[in-house]
């Protein structure tokens, strides 16, 4: 029997840089689930469902552990948009706090007030938790577990893209990205949740699948929506809805957009013939929306610019989460 080194880690193991772990790692882990679970974990799949009668219960689980301000409100909304995502209605809220050694009890009172305050703006119930004072971290952070439902005839699985369909996207991409780096009213207009795309496309015959973009931006999220079903895809970066701001501190900062953290933006794949209806319902709703691209059988994703197809970029670390990096190492 051959010995681990000192550290315990066989000898092929990777370190990790920041960000979301590898979706390989997670894939070979993470393969069955229990009965009564509809969807369970997988690469794609960020809210469990599970049969409750005739409804689905969906869980979610989601930190917040880079952003300070507004840290409440973000935590609401980004698993509030993991449940809208498979067609359901957030409902009630867990939410674990761990803060820095430190910290004032008034600062704590108003993060709690904010994140109840979130919770009721939206419907939805905080219901329990834990919050604790801790030297395990150097700044806050908000695990929340939500729990939503829906019928279970409502329910859009995220492993439902079918060879053809269209990939379309809903609201502007890597608005959260782009408010961290520069832009925080972005945070208010257009803001960062999914609810009002979700609702509208739930509603339409031909929708398969959609997928909230988070960490890796919206080329990661258009590989995982694809790879849920077992497929590929094909991404127009001209197709893509860009704010200007984006654009402009992507050139900024040397970073690639399609890699920009990019909360606020829905992803679904649609039946061709359901496409037009999609694109005019999402636009009746007040949603900005675009077909850019499609999920086929291809041996790989590719993506198009400037009349051009390459390989669609994968982002294990995100753009902005690169970014702030390089600026804590510059001020040290």
């Amino acid at each position: 029997m051959t010995a681990l080194p000192h550290s315990g880690h066989p000898p092929e193991s990777d370190v990790l840089g920041i960000g979301k772990a590898p979706p390989e790692l997670l894939a070979r882990i993470f393969q069955t689930a229990a009965t009564g679970v509809i969807q369970g974990p997988g690469v794609g799949k960020d809210a469990a469902i599970i049969e409750w009668g005739d409804r689905a219960l969906v869980v979610t689980s989601d930190p917040i552990t880079f952003v300070a301000a507004e840290a409440g409100k973000l935590a609401v909304t980004v698993n509030a948009n993991d449940i809208f995502a498979v067609g359901a209605e957030p409902e009630w809220l867990l939410a674990t706090i761990l803060t820095p050694d430190g910290i004032h009890s008034d600062e704590l009172a108003t993060l709690l007030t904010d994140l109840q305050s979130a919770c009721a703006d939206s419907g939805i119930s905080l219901i329990g938790g834990h919050t604790e004072v801790t030297d395990a971290v150097s700044r806050i952070i908000i695990s929340c577990t939500m729990i939503g439902s829906a019928p279970l005839d409502e329910i859009i699985p995220s492993d439902g893209a079918q060879d053809g369909d269209a990939i379309i996207q809903a609201g502007a991409a890597a608005v959260e990205g782009t408010a961290i780096l520069g832009h925080p009213n972005l945070l208010e207009s257009p803001g960062i949740s999914i609810a009002t795309a979700a609702r509208t496309l739930r509603a339409i015959e031909g929708v398969h699948a959609m997928h909230d973009v988070t960490e890796g931006g919206i080329a990661t999220a258009a590989l995982e929506l694809a790879e849920a079903a077992g497929l590929s895809s094909t991404l127009d970066f001209d197709a893509v809805i860009w704010l200007p701001e984006t654009l402009a501190i992507c050139e900024q900062h040397d970073l690639d957009p399609l890699g920009l953290l990019g909360s606020g933006t829905l992803l679904a794949a649609v039946a061709p013939e359901a496409v037009d209806q999609a694109l005019t319902d999402l636009s009746q709703a007040g949603v900005q929306a675009s077909r850019i691209g499609q999920v086929g059988t291809g041996p790989r994703a590719t993506l198009r610019l400037g009349g051009q197809m390459r390989p669609l970029p994968r982002f294990v670390r995100d753009e902005a989460l690169r970014a702030l990096d390089d600026a804590r190492r510059s001020t040290q």
